[in-house]
């Protein structure tokens, strides 16, 4: 195996990102029908274009050697001040994370996340958070694994069968 490199998304690389996605995205469908559908377009090129424009957010890609795109992180920050009680700050909001699955178990999802700590530091974050479904118990482990504890849960009643 060769180094895996860590860097930037750029515009060229949405198409690969998309297919990445699309990967993680399917599995939430498949766990959660009631909640997720397929769209016609899976996450546009529109919705991405900000984690490679712009200074508050981010997409990091990994690749090994000079193949392919194996992994990708996207995170944006966020200012939390709307609720009195809760102290004003800029948060570091993992949107996503996935890696293909012929990479998994090799260190790149530890080391996106590593680097995505550490952009979140420079921008001036003072805490990184994310979500995570509860039937995804491999991804709860590997966030516990590097370094993430449960802040909260988010319960939820189904009022209706209907998909």
């Amino acid at each position: 195996m060769g180094e895996v490199t860590i860097r930037r998304a750029v515009a060229a690389d949405l198409p690969a990102i998309v297919a990445l996605l699309e990967e993680v995205d399917e599995l939430h469908r498949e766990a959660l029908p009631w909640l997720l559908r397929k769209v016609g377009e899976p996450r546009s090129q529109e919705f991405l274009e900000p984690f490679t424009s712009k200074s508050d957010h981010i997409a990091l890609v990994a690749s090994i050697g000079d193949g392919p795109l194996t992994g990708v992180l996207l995170a944006l920050v966020r200012e939390v001040s709307h609720v009195p009680i809760v102290r004003p700050s800029s948060v570091a909001e993992i949107d996503t994370l996935v890696v293909g699955r012929a990479f998994r178990r090799l260190g790149i999802g530890k080391r996106l996340v590593q680097v995505a700590i550490q952009w979140a530091r420079d921008v001036g974050a003072t805490r990184t958070e994310l979500g995570v479904y509860e039937f995804n118990e491999s991804a709860r482990a590997f966030w516990e694994s590097v370094g993430f504890e449960t802040l909260s849960r988010r319960l939820v009643v189904q009022l209706s069968n209907s998909l």
